[in-house]
């Protein structure tokens, strides 16, 4: 938790409890964005699109220049749920848009939860009109908490920058501890900034901000049909950014940093983890080398199990390496783990120590650097190692 949270001028959070999975529990928000708002949203490439994701796609090509409304619900993903489905979504959106007095293509749902278990709309609807009445700016740990499944801590993460006598302020929060390998994004993510930026310059520093942070992210290798990244100014006029501008530049770097910060708290609040590892692909011939073999490696059942039981079996890296279908062949691979060597042109590397490589792998943090001796490009991917507790979490996750 941040040690300060900036307020977002005109953007305020209520929170309140649907009583349906989680109990008593909030998890049920409301997001009230001023009309000079502009929001960049992307969402899940799974083909299981949910109902949800669906009408916030179309609804934010439509929203007009008046107050918007985020509905965020925990607990029930409305994911392969039909034409009911939809239906049920536009519904409550429609009744909080005719509440607040704005046009239903201004109210913004996301969900996540239960795939393919009806939604209880009812419920929501009580808890996001309960939640408009307790509206406020300050909520942010509240509305970060709401939003939480199988997480153990909300994430926020807030900064600001200066440019000569003007503070910028971005604050943000996600949440995602498992169903973890998003294209683009986590599960649910907000970052808001206290700035008027374009809509095209909103959308390219968005799409950068996820190219450098989320797309780098695996906990299991499943990606969500929820997934939904949205990233809003507030329109203040008080602090208009030019595009190409310093303020542009400064502001965009802040944010690129935010989304990274939040990724990794995902990666460090995974289902299960004991350790956080990162892979460190250089020398691929291409980008897409670089992180087919990176995500190859941290998505591997074998290498994150013997992560989890600090087993330096460089083996299991290796091989996973070599059957990376974009890998001709590994006669000039490198491996070295915490800057333990482990492999040297394919095989084990003549400085190889069981005794350091395991002390290494002991560590809650590990790095293994993989040199492929192909070309130039390189990647950086994250991931947790697989513990009984993940099996655990998942094998009853309804229950």
């Amino acid at each position: 938790m941040p040690k300060k949270i900036h307020n977002i001028d005109g953007i305020e959070f209520g929170t309140a409890s649907s009583n349906t999975r989680y109990g008593p529990r909030d998890d049920s928000l409301v997001v009230k964005l001023p009309a000079e708002s502009k929001l960049s949203g992307k969402f899940t490439s799974n083909k299981l699109r949910a109902a949800p994701v669906s009408l916030a796609i179309n609804n934010l090509s439509l929203t007009s220049k008046k107050n918007k409304i985020l509905l965020i619900n925990a607990g029930n993903a409305n994911a392969a749920t039909g034409p009911n489905g939809l239906k049920d979504a536009q519904s409550y959106c429609s009744a909080i848009a005719k509440n607040v007095g704005v046009n239903k293509e201004n109210v913004i749902p996301f969900s996540t939860g239960v795939i393919g278990q009806s939604l209880p709309v009812k419920n929501y609807l009580e808890a996001f009109e309960s939640a408009l009445n307790k509206i406020d700016s300050r909520n942010w740990k509240q509305a970060a908490s709401a939003i939480l499944t199988t997480d153990t801590k909300p994430k926020i993460v807030s900064k600001e920058v200066k440019v000569g006598n003007t503070s910028y302020y971005v604050t943000g929060f996600a949440k995602g501890s498992g169903m973890i390998r998003p294209d683009f994004a986590t599960l649910l993510s907000f970052v808001f900034i206290d700035a008027n930026l374009s809509q095209s310059s909103l959308n390219k520093i968005h799409s950068t901000a996820l190219s450098e942070s989320f797309e780098t992210i695996t906990v299991d290798g499943d990606t969500s049909p929820n997934d939904s990244s949205l990233l809003a100014t507030n329109g203040n006029s008080t602090k208009n950014i030019k595009k190409g501008s310093a303020a542009e530049k400064k502001v965009s770097k802040i944010i690129i940093e935010i989304f990274k910060e939040l990724s990794e708290l995902l990666i460090e609040d995974a289902e299960g983890i004991t350790k956080k590892v990162i892979i460190h692909v250089t020398q691929a011939k291409d980008l897409e080398q670089a992180k087919s073999v990176a995500f190859t490696i941290a998505e591997s059942p074998l290498v994150k199990t013997a992560m989890f039981g600090s087993d330096a079996n460089w083996g299991r890296i290796l091989s996973a390496i070599g059957r990376d279908k974009t890998v001709i062949n590994i006669d000039k691979v490198k491996i070295q783990l915490n800057k333990e060597p482990l492999v040297k042109n394919g095989f084990i590397d003549p400085k190889y120590s069981e005794r350091l490589a395991s002390k290494a792998m002991k560590k809650k943090e590990i790095n293994i650097e993989v040199s492929l001796g192909a070309g130039k490009a390189a990647f950086r991917a994250m991931t947790s190692d697989l513990s009984e507790d993940y099996v655990l979490i998942n094998s009853d996750y309804r229950s």
